[in-house]
């Protein structure tokens, strides 16, 4: 936790960067414009919102509108030549209701997206609502948007948020062709690299109905904002945005540039985030104290009529970062990330679309155990008080690869994408341990995921086809080939463990066989059958394999704080096995003049699933009521995972409407017993005993046996919003007001063999509201959790002894924006 002279350095240092923001921005004559004075012309993007919807799919050239809560719209111009002409209504459709219902957000996507989007268990979020709900990262957006059925987060910090579709733990995320892994799996996340204000949508896939992402069970599919065009020749347009948050004294700064013409643009961004600890709804301060700083640059070309590319450019820094319940605080995370996506329409015969995206995004981030608010938490790291232990972590992941896809229009068998993909990752991560523990006192011993790569070449083939005007079917199938492998020797990895005697890789992970080759295959059938002019029946089945991660391999005795009880040393397994599921699907949606609703149940079966087994719990000083969980990534013969979630909008008149979700998944491991149990290593004598498998021991027999059946751990409880909307009924909304509970069940199924406890519901109130005095002005505030509800997540951390990390109670938000 920080001084208070820090955090007023910092609340100094944060207010100088926003007063000067707001000076250059009226340096720049930003001066507020009457509603009945023309204000700066619209980029092309935004006068062509509905040209673009057209069967030609031309993506590159008119992208959907950058309209946002941050981004507002000036008024519509007069048509441009090349597009039709245009009412009023076409030109600023919903976009400007920053409030969509799901069909609206459904229509704001462009036509080769809302194909993705529409197939079963499947849905979109659009990035309008980053500013009004007062989103962080990518993650953040996604947690608090109203749109999210089947998707719950774990929001680690205020600007560190885990999405896990369907509870699951592990996702392929893509960002506009980019693959995006986590660094280190319990301190940054996937979408965390992402400012949610630089998102134009995320289609979230919750099943293996895709096979454009890569060999996994579900996808998340991230779009970033392209670059503008201007039709009237070169202009250039800026904007002004600032936040402030009264729970932990958060900021938020952002200016934007954006200009060219009708065959190019560009866009560059800058923002900075700022916050001290937040208070629980009881009034406890948590340590989440947070410096970060996001750059974000597009640049397109329309190469010819049927040819684009386009640029993005990403790099986030940010410095301590404080992270409640884990064990580990930032120093310092730096990641840049580069993208390049080229588009070409009627490259030759036979097709109609050419992609091409390629990517490289580097991760940095070291951080250590030291600062107060840790030892808090966790009184260990601090005991004895003479000669204390301090453990600190290096950290660097790479990925790199491409994608390539054709589209190919046949009337008799359909849409066809063809395509292969690459990607290359590198992972390494040092954890180094000093000082004294018991009657062990520890030198530069590590416990780290050695130096490894993985190399995934995959091919994948789809289909979209429609029988008569009811029927529409997709299917596709991939074929990947998965090999990885450790680069680092022992000597270059030092000591391992934290036992007496220093151990070597091999001891702790049980095997000396790191190099893995796996084949992966993946198969899916979904479909839609138009029942009347109202409802419609959707449906799908599907296979999917997933190689296990680097982490799951290689991991050596790390502090990944992967479980609700924290404090786990995590061990990886290079004898993994691949997981391989089954699911299908089967729904419903509905649309009336009033009425939009939709409901889908599932059922998937994962065989030889990876889950964790418990091979000993230690208990920690001072109270020795700390229990430290030694877990093992282990495979499991089956675990079955069945659920629902549903969704429900009514519009009451033009502008009141309601809507309500329900969610639930209910995830069991049916062979928690297996038909071996891991006995960890040990480093108490010499030589050291390497660690084992031991044969006809039910699983988890050195620390804790649970029953036969089991469930699986990390599960979200069933969780429901319901909300009410008042907003201008015009689709150019000046104003708009939601308010929204979200009710959270308890969660009594928990894998006791783990440690995991249950946890007690909870209802949560938020109220957001915006307002547009001027048409190039945006006024935006809210009240999160305003009835100040003390309570904690499932997936928080909370420890024996009775600390926990609660959520934050009573926040209040207010922002401002200003276009020219």
């Amino acid at each position: 936790m920080e001084t208070g002279r820090r955090k007023k350095r910092r609340r100094i240092s944060s207010l100088a960067f926003l007063l000067l923001t707001v000076v250059v921005s009226s340096g720049h004559g930003a001066e507020l414009l009457p509603l009945d004075v023309q204000p700066p012309k619209l980029p092309l993007r935004d006068a062509l919102h509905v040209s673009e919807e057209s069967d030609s799919d031309n993506v590159g050239r008119a992208r959907i509108t950058d309209v946002s809560a941050v981004q507002p719209a000036p008024p519509p111009v007069a048509p441009v030549a090349i597009a039709p002409v245009a009412s009023q209504q076409q030109i600023l459709p919903a976009s400007r209701r920053v409030f969509t219902s799901s069909l609206q957000s459904h229509e704001l996507l462009s036509e080769r997206r809302r194909r993705r989007a529409t197939r079963v268990s499947a849905y979109s979020v659009l990035g309008l609502g980053a500013g009004v709900r007062s989103t962080t990262d990518a993650g953040s957006l996604l947690g608090k948007s109203a749109a999210a059925v089947g998707l719950g987060v774990q929001r680690r910090t205020p600007i560190v948020t885990d999405p896990r579709i369907r509870s699951s733990r592990v996702g392929r995320q893509n960002a506009s062709g980019s693959y995006w892994f986590p660094a280190r799996i319990d301190l940054d996340t996937q979408l965390s690299k992402l400012d949610s204000r630089i998102i134009d949508d995320i289609i979230v896939v919750k099943g293996p109905y895709s096979a454009l992402y890569g060999p996994d069970f579900r996808f998340l599919d991230v779009a970033l904002k392209e670059s503008p065009r201007f039709e009237n020749g070169y202009e250039t347009h800026a904007s002004t945005s600032l936040e402030y948050r009264t729970n932990g004294e958060q900021w938020y700064g952002r200016q934007t540039v954006e200009g060219g013409d009708q065959q190019w643009g560009f866009r560059i961004g800058y923002g900075h985030r700022t916050g001290s600890d937040y208070e629980s709804g009881d009034g406890v301060e948590i340590p989440s104290s947070y410096n970060s700083r996001e750059w974000d640059v597009a640049i397109g070309f329309d190469l010819s009529d049927d040819s684009q590319l386009e640029l993005h450019y990403m790099r986030l820094d940010q410095t301590d970062v404080e992270f409640p319940g884990q064990a580990f605080d930032l120093d310092f995370l730096v990641t840049d990330g580069f993208e390049a996506t080229w588009r070409l329409d009627d490259p030759g015969p036979m097709i109609d679309s050419l992609e091409v995206d390629t990517w490289i995004n580097q991760t940095r981030l070291a951080g250590d155990t030291s600062r107060s608010g840790k030892v808090r938490q966790f009184p260990a790291f601090a005991f004895p008080s003479f000669d204390p232990l301090r453990a600190e972590t290096n950290v660097e992941a790479l990925s790199t690869g491409y994608r390539l896809l054709t589209e190919s229009n046949c009337d008799a068998s359909g849409k066809w994408t063809m395509g292969t993909d690459f990607r290359y990752l590198r992972q390494n991560l040092d954890e180094r341990l000093n000082g004294t523990f018991g009657v062990n006192s520890f030198t530069d011993r590590n416990s780290p995921i050695p130096q490894s790569h993985w190399v995934n070449p995959g091919l994948l083939l789809e289909n979209e086809r429609t029988f008569g005007e009811r029927l529409t079917m997709n299917s596709g199938m991939r074929l990947d080939f998965v090999s990885t492998n450790v680069e680092e020797t022992a000597a270059e990895l030092g000591p391992i463990g934290g036992d007496a005697n220093p151990a070597t890789v091999p001891d702790v992970l049980g095997s000396s066989d790191f190099d893995r080759d796996f084949m992966l295959a993946s198969v899916f059938l979904t479909g839609q059958y138009k029942v009347d002019s109202n409802w419609n029946l959707v449906f799908g089945a599907g296979r999917s394999e997933r190689a296990p991660s680097m982490t799951e391999l290689y991991a050596a005795e790390s502090f990944l704080f992967v479980l609700q009880n924290g404090l786990n040393s995590v061990t990886g397994d290079p004898l993994l096995k691949k997981e391989q599921l089954w699911q299908i699907d089967l729904g419903a949606n509905c649309e009336y003049s009033r009425f939009r609703g939709s409901c889908n149940a599932f059922h998937a079966w994962i065989e030889d699933a990876i889950t964790f087994e418990n091979m000993g719990i230690n208990l920690l000083p001072p109270t020795g009521q700390d229990q430290q969980t030694r877990l093992k990534y282990v495979n499991t013969d089956l675990v079955t995972m069945v659920g629902f979630d549903a969704s429900a909008e009514y519009d009451f008149s033009d502008w009141l409407s309601s809507f309500a979700t329900l969610s639930y998944v209910k995830a069991d491991d049916r062979s928690r017993n297996g038909d071996f149990a891991t006995e960890p290593f040990s480093g108490a004598g010499l030589p050291v005993v390497p660690s084992r498998r031991r044969q006809n021991l039910a699983r988890g027999s050195f620390g804790r046996v649970g029953n036969s059946t089991e469930p699986l751990p990390g599960i979200f409880p069933l969780e429901s919003r319901l909300g009410l909307r008042l907003q201008e009924p015009s689709p150019q909304s000046q104003w708009g007001t939601e308010l929204s509970a979200r009710v959270v069940d308890n969660q009594s199924r928990v894998a006791s063999s783990l440690l995991e406890s249950p946890t007690a519901g909870f209802t949560t109130w938020d109220l957001r509201t915006y307002w547009r005095p001027a048409d190039n002005w945006l006024l935006i505030a809210g009240a999160e959790n305003f009835t100040d509800k003390s309570y904690f997540e499932h997936l928080d951390f909370r420890s024996p002894r009775g600390s926990a990390v609660f959520q934050p109670g009573k926040n209040f938000y207010f922002s401002t924006e200003v276009t020219w």
